[in-house]
């Protein structure tokens, strides 16, 4: 099962609110286990909170046929094409309803404000959930952590800062 929203991160309100903000927009994936606890997550930055963004960021990190669930946003109806989605009105379904994935998110936007006090821009901030997903996906194995940390930095390019 893999529980499916949208987010918006940036710095504190700058005008509007929810879909027409211009904070930052990301979607979140979370697989859970057949008791419904959180395994894995991904979370991508994304241009906008469309189909074709929402096709795309499924199609790089969930296997077909599987089970999304998610709001009753229309954006995420084309997913039936691929997958099997159920969907849910937000402030019908109970308080449950999506759990494990807004709780991932308050966590996030709170690792985010946390480590970069201000405004991060949208440059740098799939860096910081990649960081997020890395740590959160290997809570399970801590010995492994550092051997890990050292492969990864040793195989991939840097990053640099203007």
């Amino acid at each position: 099962m893999i529980e499916m929203d949208d987010a918006y991160f940036g710095s504190p309100k700058t005008g509007t609110d929810g879909r027409g903000t211009s904070k930052a927009k990301v979607s979140v994936a979370l697989e859970t286990d057949e008791k419904g606890h959180p395994l894995y997550i991904r979370i991508n930055v994304i241009e906008a909170v469309s189909s074709r963004e929402l096709q795309r960021v499924a199609k790089e990190c969930i296997v077909p046929g599987s089970t999304i669930m998610s709001d009753g946003l229309s954006s995420y109806k084309k997913l039936k094409e691929n997958y099997i989605h159920t969907s849910k009105d937000y402030y019908s379904a109970g308080e449950n309803f999506l759990k494990w994935v807004h709780i991932v998110i308050s966590n996030a936007k709170a690792f985010v404000l946390g480590t970069y006090h201000g405004g991060l821009g949208p440059d740098h901030l799939q860096a910081y959930l990649d960081k997020f997903c890395y740590r959160f996906n290997r809570r399970f194995f801590p010995n492994q952590l550092f051997g890990r940390l050292l492969h990864a930095c040793i195989s991939s390019s840097h990053i640099v800062i203007a």
